[in-house]
């Protein structure tokens, strides 16, 4: 990922955490945990950002690839939820 393509997918998860907000309070556990799921891939981001930094392709690789786990998780969260 580059820095362009990493802002852009922060600013995806910033717009799902802070304007998408649901309508009801407090939050369903199902709506919570999947919120959560942003959280840890906003840490991913980071860390790959950091791994470019210091030029270690072989973390950077591995954060990519939670990272787009735990987005695909999200992204199918009612595909996954019907599996477990």
């Amino acid at each position: 990922m580059t820095k362009r393509q990493i802002d852009r997918e922060y600013e995806k998860i910033d717009y799902e955490l802070r304007i998408n907000n649901p309508p009801v309070s407090p939050y369903p556990p199902d709506i919570v945990k999947r919120r959560e799921l942003l959280l840890y891939a906003q840490v991913h981001l980071a860390n790959i950002f950091d791994a470019k930094r210091r030029r270690d392709n072989i973390m950077t690789s591995f954060e990519e690839f939670q990272y787009w786990c735990v987005m695909d998780d999200y992204y199918n969260w009612d595909k996954t939820q019907l599996n477990t």
